[in-house]
């Protein structure tokens, strides 16, 4: 399928994009910085739960945006108010899932974190739509809302390819040995 190897062909040149190289070390530097306590960083990896926290996480807002554009399509007496809650739900929740993303993502090689860096940019562009979306919303402009958020619900589906090819195409965050850190003591 030509689409397929094209698709394919995007994300390799992702990996091999060296004039990202710049800016991934200066948001990999600022993570560092941030996330240094190391009680912190194992939290946000996840490390007393055996398992990583970001995968975990995203489920919360790309559920309530789902819903939240499900809502939309059907219409109905409260779903504009209920839809405008849920995006609402999606943008509060998508900072702890970053969060957690970004100390996972500082602890990766170069093309993982290539893709990865991608991967938060498209994101936070999903996001931005999505605030934009809510906004709308709150001023009672619903019409806007909806459609910003169609938008940015098919821009985090992109970031979210970009994550899967991250975690099974490069398998970023596996462990050379096969287990996943854990440590009971927490």
């Amino acid at each position: 399928m030509p689409e397929i190897r094209a698709i394919r062909r995007l994300t390799d040149t992702v990996e091999h994009a060296s004039v990202l190289d710049k800016a991934v070390d200066i948001d990999r530097s600022v993570v560092n910085a941030l996330a240094r306590p190391k009680a912190l960083r194992q939290l946000l990896h996840g490390v007393p739960f055996g398992h990583p926290l970001h995968p975990l996480m995203v489920q919360v807002p790309l559920g309530a945006w789902i819903s939240a554009a499900v809502l939309d399509v059907f219409g109905g007496k409260g779903n504009a108010k209920a839809a405008k809650t849920l995006v609402g739900v999606g943008l509060v929740s998508s900072g702890s899932a970053s969060l957690a993303g970004y100390v996972d993502w500082s602890e990766l090689d170069r093309e993982q974190l290539r893709t990865g860096w991608v991967h938060q940019a498209v994101n936070w562009v999903g996001i931005s739509l999505y605030g934009l979306s809510w906004w709308q919303r709150k001023n009672g402009n619903h019409g806007a809302g909806k459609l910003l958020g169609f938008a940015a619900l098919g821009v985090v589906g992109v970031g979210g390819y970009l994550g899967g090819h991250l975690a099974y195409r490069q398998r970023a965050g596996v462990s050379d040995h096969g287990e996943v850190p854990f440590d009971a003591s927490h």
